[in-house]
């Protein structure tokens, strides 16, 4: 762990290792660092020609005792909106949210409605970003039955926003084992009967191609050709509108929709 005498040779950037723990233990030792507070940001980013970097370990107690101090502070509403602009993946989000844990500290959670402060309107938009991606992929997301019983639904979103619709599908889906799979970073939200959901990284999972489909249920396979043949049937030729249909599922979603893959 960095000692605070290290900060008082030069301007100090604290990294880590892009997860929300180690996010979380940077912040933990920006807070207690003498005043101006340290720069967080992930290690793997440039470095600058005259940056003094630290690195901080990743530690999940110490990162689970800053949010709990923090939420007692501000409230768990709060450090939802913290937790989603965290999430959005914008350039300088992550920054900004480090930036305010430390008015939160302060003042509570009055200080992200202070949208005077260019800290906390880009924090409060990061968290506007990753929110309406989370709701838009609640709507989106397509369970299939895989031949074991379980249930695999792939996305693609825009942000990394599994921790904030896996309690919506767990709490739906109590009863089954299924896995949430975000195909662009490679993770998944696994969760098993009655059961608590838990983040897996690395995941791979990759179905045989249709027809074939050998990885998903007969009974799946019926209900994808059926579903195919109705979404054929209802089609109205002289009123398709395919602006009208982006506008509404853009196209980027497509790939992942039975009724556009026939």
């Amino acid at each position: 762990m960095p000692e605070t005498r290290a900060y008082e040779d030069g301007d100090a950037t604290l990294s880590h290792d892009g997860s929300l723990p180690g996010f979380l233990c940077a912040c933990a030792e920006a807070l207690n660092a003498p005043f101006p507070a340290p720069r967080v940001v992930e290690g793997r980013s440039p470095e600058g020609l005259f940056e003094m970097r630290i690195a901080v370990a990743r530690d999940d107690a110490r990162a689970a005792a800053l949010w709990d101090r923090l939420t007692r502070r501000a409230g768990p509403d709060a450090m939802r909106i913290l937790l989603e602009a965290f999430l959005s993946e914008l350039p300088d989000a992550r920054r900004d949210v480090a930036a305010a844990m430390r008015r939160l500290r302060a003042e509570g959670s009055k200080a992200l409605g202070d949208l005077g402060d260019p800290v906390m309107l880009a924090v409060d938009k990061a968290a506007n970003r990753a929110r309406r991606e989370a709701e838009r992929m609640a709507g989106l997301v397509r369970f299939a039955e895989l031949s074991d019983g379980s249930w695999y639904a792939p996305l693609e979103p825009d942000c990394d926003i599994l921790p904030l619709i896996s309690d919506h599908f767990a709490a739906r889906f109590g009863t089954m084992r299924f896995a949430l799979h975000d195909l662009r970073r490679g993770s998944a939200a696994m969760h098993e009967p009655n059961g608590r959901w838990s983040l897996v990284e690395g995941f791979v999972f990759a179905p045989p191609p249709e027809p074939a489909g050998g990885a998903y249920s007969g009974r799946e396979r019926e209900v994808r050709l059926l579903w195919r043949l109705y979404f054929d049937a209802v089609s109205i030729e002289a009123r398709t509108n395919p602006r009208l249909q982006m506008s509404k599922m853009p196209k980027k979603y497509w790939s992942l929709l039975v009724e556009m893959n026939g």
